[in-house]
């Protein structure tokens, strides 16, 4: 799905407003780019511990399909350009497909929620 430039820049600011902890917010939407698959994907980051050099990295990654938005969150690289476990990089959670991206972002936060709280109870 293409967007409008006005529409990116909405979709920037509602996932950054969704997701104040996580910068550094970058998008793809390029047909013209070899790596594109055709789909609005953006992705914003948090780093565990800024000052160290292998500081881990978590991504929040949102993409609108041709029919619906989702949204994952991973370790290592965001989920667009995908790479591989045994280089740390590792998908944690989803959320369901929805018809918009207020919808796609609850539904990923309430899959983080259930993901925390399965791992510290009282979160």
């Amino acid at each position: 799905m293409m967007l409008t430039e006005p529409e990116i820049q909405s979709a920037l600011a509602t996932a950054q407003a969704a997701f104040p902890n996580f910068t550094d917010w970058q998008y793809i939407d390029d047909p013209e780019n070899s790596d594109y698959w055709g789909d609005f994907t953006m992705w914003g980051v948090y780093v565990a511990n800024p000052g160290e050099m292998m500081s881990r990295r978590f991504f929040i990654t949102l993409t609108a399909g041709k029919e619906a938005w989702s949204g994952s969150l991973t370790i290592g690289k965001h989920s667009y350009y995908w790479s591989s476990a045994d280089f740390g990089d590792a998908y944690l959670v989803g959320g369901d497909s929805a018809d918009s991206l207020d919808g796609a972002i609850a539904s990923l936060q309430q899959a983080i929620a259930t993901l925390f709280q399965t791992i510290v109870p009282s979160f």
